[in-house]
């Protein structure tokens, strides 16, 4: 035998035809189509709207936050906030807040510095709350944080925001706002809404406890005749109420402070002749 026909032949190569080169081409083509597209390509090559891109940065910005890099972490902010209609702009706005709030808190207790950065972020505040549409867990950090800096009235509209949005929160949510209004010096303003508690609410007890704290509130910070104007207004609308023997007593020390001696009669005479069971003059 020849020893040309001995020697071992070189394994064929396998060569791709045009039809599967075309093919491999497209299927690669699809795939970093599909990767863009799902990272927010608009044709452009835009990658700024994408949600993935925008949590990552918000992210980063969190990262930085915790290790006192309070620029930078505004910084990887600015291209959501730049764009309300960025998908993931309610939550780049709520980072931005925690941000300036932290970095206020930072600053020396009593320095101009800090007063000045608290300043800013009770505007910032009442501005993001009069926005609205925050969930439930973002009013209560709102009104947290507000309370902190001695923002008491953005505080108070927080709370109420909660009550708004949470029904089963809304009686200790009302508290904290009225809660907020006396701390910032708005007794009146906290009374009345614990009077609406009370009118709001069936249960007796609950009724009772609202109107006396309301009518104290409203007596110290608008006077008697503020306070029992406004507590026969509540008890026309709550008979069972306006029986209760505690509460016509408080309705007549009030007329005497207010300076009117006959209506107190009148409250006094109804609980007398009605030893069993109180009436309302």
């Amino acid at each position: 035998m020849s020893p040309a026909l001995n020697k071992p032949q070189a394994p064929t190569q396998q060569v791709l035809r045009p039809a599967s080169i075309f093919i491999f081409i497209v299927v690669i083509l699809a795939v970093i189509i599909a990767i863009a597209w799902s990272y927010g390509w608009n044709g452009k090559l835009d990658f700024q709207n994408s949600s993935a891109n925008g949590k990552a940065r918000i992210q980063s910005a969190e990262l930085l936050l915790r290790s006192g890099q309070y620029q930078a972490a505004s910084q990887q902010l600015k291209p959501i906030l730049s764009r309300p209609q960025d998908p993931v702009y309610r939550q780049a706005q709520h980072m931005q807040w925690k941000i300036d709030w932290t970095n206020a808190m930072a600053q020396p207790p009593h320095s101009a510095a800090r007063a000045a950065a608290q300043t800013a972020l009770t505007l910032r505040l009442d501005q993001l709350i009069k926005e609205g549409h925050w969930s439930v867990k973002d009013y209560e950090h709102f009104a947290i944080d507000a309370q902190m800096i001695g923002a008491y009235d953005q505080s108070a509209d927080a709370w109420l925001a909660v009550a708004r949005e949470n029904p089963e929160a809304a009686a200790q949510a009302m508290n904290s706002a009225a809660a907020a209004w006396t701390a910032n010096g708005k007794s009146v303003k906290a009374g009345q809404l614990l009077l609406q508690m009370a009118q709001h609410n069936e249960q007796l007890s609950l009724q009772k406890n609202y109107f006396i704290r309301g009518l104290i509130l409203i007596q110290g910070g608008g006077g008697a005749k503020l306070a029992l104007a406004q507590g026969q207004k509540i008890l026309s609308g709550l008979p069972r109420l306006a029986q209760q023997s505690d509460i016509v007593l408080i309705m007549a020390r009030l007329a005497l402070s207010a300076g009117q001696p006959k209506l107190a009669a009148q409250w006094l005479k109804a609980q007398l002749e009605s030893p069993a069971q109180d009436h309302r003059p």
